[in-house]
This record gives C-alpha cells, structure tokens and sequence, in this order.
C-alpha cells in the first residue's frame, strides 16, 4: 500500500471513530428485534459492542467490516464518516487520504441498487486493466490488493432526510462461492439493516457536521494554529507545552481527520472552523 501524500490540499475532513456511538434511547416495549440488533443494544459498552459486531462479521465468513455514511456527490458518493474498529484502521485512513471513494466502482454500484454489490478482487483488477498504470482507478485497486482482501459485498442504506445514506462494506481475504450466492446476500442485508436502525432509531452515526466533538482542548486549539498557518513552534509557544506534544497532537490530529499532510490538515481545520 503506497502511503505517499497527496498534496493538493483539498482533501475533505472525513470523520474517522473507534466505535460504535452509545446508544440514545432504549427500544419501544413490545418492539421487534432482529437477533444481531439485540445484542447491539444489550451491549453495555463500547467493548460490548464490538463483539457483537465481530459476531456478525464472522457469520458471514469476513474477515473485515466498515461502516459509516455517505453524502450523494455529482460522480460518486463521498464518506463524511467511517468506522475504524472493524477493519484495519491504516487501510481506513490510506482509503480516505488518497480519496479512494472517487472512483471505487463498488460504491456506484452499491448506491444505484437496493442489494448489495458483491464484488471479488479479480473483476476489479480486470475493470483496471484498460485504464492508464498511473490512473487512480489502477492505483486504488494496486492499494486493495495490499491489504490482502479478496472480496466483498458493500450495501448502501436508504437515506436520511439531510441527505446521508449510511453504508456497511464487509471484506474477506479468502472469498468461496458463498460469496456469489443468496446466503450471503442475505446476511449482508440482515446486517445493514440492523446497523441502519440501530444508528437512526437508538443511536446516531457521526458525522462530518460535528467533526471536533471528540478533540480536546488542546487539540481544538491547535487546530486554531494550524488553520492560521503557524508552525510547530510558535503553537508549542503559544500554548506553553513541549514541541513533542505538539508534534503527537498533530499526528493525532492527522489521523483524526484522514489528511496525510498540514496543508490537508490546515484545510480541514478551516473547514470545521469555518474560517
């Protein structure tokens, strides 16, 4: 996987979170409550509800999940937010950095139908072998091959009334011919409509709307800095802490927002700011 920045800047702030968020309100008496939903919203904390997800990701036989919510764009639609407890975090970030999302075939397809579009690591490498080496289609598929998952099937939701559509992508390294069939089809749709209700009726997804509700203090004032263009020095000056603190809060900061470098991250900044 090719980590090298990009440098134009104009990568957007995609908000990147460890866990599913708590939940807000409790189920209605009497409510119906698919098995996988249940054990959502029995969980007690955020451990909890991560085995619950690994759960439903090992009954498909996957060995990856992400989810998170789109916003529909002119060509393809772009993540606002993504999950990173599922699935490799670095791949994650890699993904949002290099803007991947602006030509995976596999979000088109997912958003132009109600089932899932299942996929496998061959058709895409065919799909980019008529396009130039350097193209960005060849490049995302080089970067998928890299983090050694063979295929998949991504679902996207219905959407919200602010235009969001929450999606759930489910990865495996080595796909059989369950992946083709309507057993999995089924699980995949079983488990994006349980995320789906849980993050819409008891719960709540985050979005790019409220990217600096998880930073600190600190954190949120060095964003101040970054977005007025100061160097690691005079931040450490102005907030009288060490050039280390400074240096691990930007690498916090970089991580946070999927950014690779400062003039994407002084963009972001600027963004959330409103500057």
């Amino acid at each position: 996987m090719n980590d090298s920045p990009r440098e134009d800047g104009r990568c957007p702030p995609i908000l990147l979170h460890d866990e599913p968020p708590p939940i807000l309100r409790p189920p209605e008496r009497g409510a119906i409550v698919p098995g996988p939903l249940a054990a959502l919203l029995a969980a007690r904390d955020a451990e909890g509800r991560r085995r619950a997800i690994d759960d439903m990701l090992a009954a498909t036989g996957c060995d990856w999940l992400a989810f998170g919510a789109l916003m529909p764009s002119r060509d393809a639609p772009r993540p606002v937010s993504m999950c990173t407890a599922h699935a490799d975090p670095r791949w994650i970030r890699h993904y949002c950095a290099e803007r991947h999302y602006e030509v995976d075939p596999r979000l088109v397809r997912a958003a132009r139908s109600s089932l899932p579009a299942v996929w496998t690591l061959a058709q895409l490498e065919a799909e980019a072998a008529d396009v130039p080496p350097r193209a960005p289609l060849r490049r995302f598929v080089a970067d998928l091959a890299g983090t050694g998952m063979r295929g998949g099937a991504l679902l996207v939701l219905p959407g919200e009334p602010d235009g969001r559509r929450h999606f759930v992508s489910l990865l495996a390294r080595d796909p059989d011919r369950r992946l083709l069939s309507g057993e999995l089809i089924g699980q995949v749709l079983t488990i994006g409509f349980c995320l789906h209700e849980y993050f819409t009726r008891y719960s709540g997804l985050p979005d790019r709307a409220e990217p600096g509700a998880a930073l600190t203090p600190v954190q949120r004032e060095i964003l101040g800095h970054v977005a007025r263009g100061e160097s690691d020095k005079r931040i450490a000056h102005h907030l009288r802490i060490s050039s280390h603190a400074v240096d691990y809060h930007m690498r916090q900061l970089r991580n946070r927002f999927a950014v690779h470098n400062r003039v994407q991250l002084a963009q972001a900044s600027r963004q959330m700011l409103g500057a």
